[in-house]
C-alpha cells in the first residue's frame, strides 16, 4: 500500500473515493460522489467507544477485529466486481 498525501486537485485521478465512517458520520457530511464503505456500524463503533473507556487495549483489539470482518466483507461484496485497474481514494 502507497500512503501518500492527496490534494484536493487530485481527487479527479481516482475512479472513487471511499468514506469508511459509521453510516451516521457519512449521514451527515460526506465529500460528494463519495461512496461508504464504514469499518464499523454506528453500533459497533459505541461498543468500542465504551469498551475503551475501560481498557483502551482490548477496545483495539475489538475495534481492528471488527474493522477486518467489515472490510473483508465490503471486498468480497461491495468491490467484488472492480477492474485490477480501478483506484480508489
Amino acid at each position: 500500500m502507497n500512503q501518500q498525501r492527496v490534494t484536493i486537485g487530485q481527487i479527479g485521478e481516482f475512479d472513487e473515493i471511499i468514506d469508511v465512517r459509521t453510516p451516521l458520520e457519512y449521514a451527515e457530511d460526506h465529500i460528494p460522489g463519495a461512496i461508504n464503505a464504514p469499518v464499523m456500524s454506528n453500533e459497533e463503533r459505541v461498543i468500542v467507544g465504551t469498551l475503551y473507556k475501560q481498557s483502551p487495549f482490548e477496545a483495539a483489539r475489538v475495534g481492528a477485529a471488527i474493522a477486518a470482518r467489515n472490510i473483508a466483507t465490503h471486498l468480497d461484496t461491495l468491490f467484488a466486481e472492480r477492474p485490477r485497474s480501478w483506484r480508489p481514494l
